[in-house]
Parts: structure tokens; C-alpha cells; sequence
């Protein structure tokens, strides 16, 4: 198999702009997780310099862990660093960000010829196995991208103080 040979099938695995919000919603995940590690590194008063001890700590914690950390750290320093008093709606921002990108990045997403819809099936078992299966649009997609964005915003706020518009509120 030759790589620059290598076509893929038109609507595989998803149209073009199903995988092209996909792409974006990683991206912004990823951006999302650099900026947990950052605030982590603020938010521990360790100078930037020494700033690796806690890249050591992050580099072995889940992301939930790092929010958690985000949360005790802010919740016991609130008093002392007034901004700090907003964390919770960052968190909460965070966590509904990450429960949204789940449902499409930890699930099969495909395009059913049956229907022309772009689904994605998932499973959970808690006692009982459930499946589910459910048509998703690019707007849905979209509407991911906006809360991871709006997270990292509210997180960016959060640890500097400075406050900026959506992308999509800017000139």
C-alpha cells in the first residue's frame, strides 16, 4: 500500500464537514488540556522557572484529576485571590465541555447509506447494557467547539483576570 496512492471513499467515515468540525473540536481539546497544565502551574505558586516539577505531576494525572486539582486549588485560595471567586462556573464550564466532546470523540461515529444521517452508537453499562444510537449534525459539532472555546476562555480569565469576547464576538 502506497500512502499517496490511498483514496478514501466519499462520506468515510462522515461527510467532509462532519470530520472537518471533528477536527476542530480536537483541536480545541487540545488547546483545553495545554491550559489545564498552565493553570495548574500558576495556580501552584510554583515559580516558572521550577515549573516542570508540576508538568512531572500533570503528565501522570487524567484530566479529570488536573480539573479537580483546578478546583480544590481555587477553592482554597479564593479569599486571598479575589478573581478566584468565579471557579466554579469555570469548572462547571469545563466539565460540561468535556462531557459533550465524550459523546462524540469516545463513540462510533459513521455514516449510515440507509438514511444519509451521520450517527454515532455508544454503549453503557451500569448494571444494564444499553446501547444507543443517535443522528448527529454539524451543528451539534459546532455546538461542542463552542463550549470547549468558551471553557478555555472562562479558564484564561480565571487564572489572568483578562476577560475576552468568543471568536465568533470579535471584529
Amino acid at each position: 500500500m502506497n500512502i499517496k496512492d490511498l483514496e478514501f471513499p466519499d462520506n468515510f467515515p462522515a461527510p467532509p464537514e462532519h470530520l472537518l468540525e471533528l477536527g476542530r473540536i480536537t483541536a480545541l481539546w487540545g488547546s483545553l488540556e495545554s491550559t489545564v497544565d498552565l493553570a495548574l502551574t500558576k495556580l501552584s505558586g510554583i515559580e516558572d522557572i521550577d515549573g516542570w516539577r508540576v508538568h512531572v505531576l500533570t503528565v501522570h494525572s487524567n484530566f479529570k484529576q488536573k480539573v479537580d486539582a483546578i478546583e480544590t486549588l481555587c477553592h482554597k485560595m479564593q479569599e486571598q485571590f479575589p478573581q478566584l471567586q468565579m471557579y466554579k462556573d469555570t469548572i462547571k464550564a469545563i466539565r460540561k465541555a468535556q462531557s459533550k466532546r465524550n459523546q462524540f470523540l469516545h463513540n462510533g461515529i459513521y455514516f449510515n447509506t440507509d438514511n444519509g444521517n451521520v450517527e454515532t452508537s455508544s454503549m453503557q453499562a451500569r448494571g444494564v447494557l444499553k446501547t444507543k444510537v443517535e443522528t448527529i449534525t454539524v451543528d451539534d459539532l459546532k455546538n461542542v467547539s463552542a463550549l470547549i472555546h468558551l471553557a478555555l476562555l472562562s479558564l484564561h480569565e480565571l487564572v489572568t483576570g483578562v476577560k475576552y469576547p468568543p471568536v465568533w464576538e470579535r471584529d
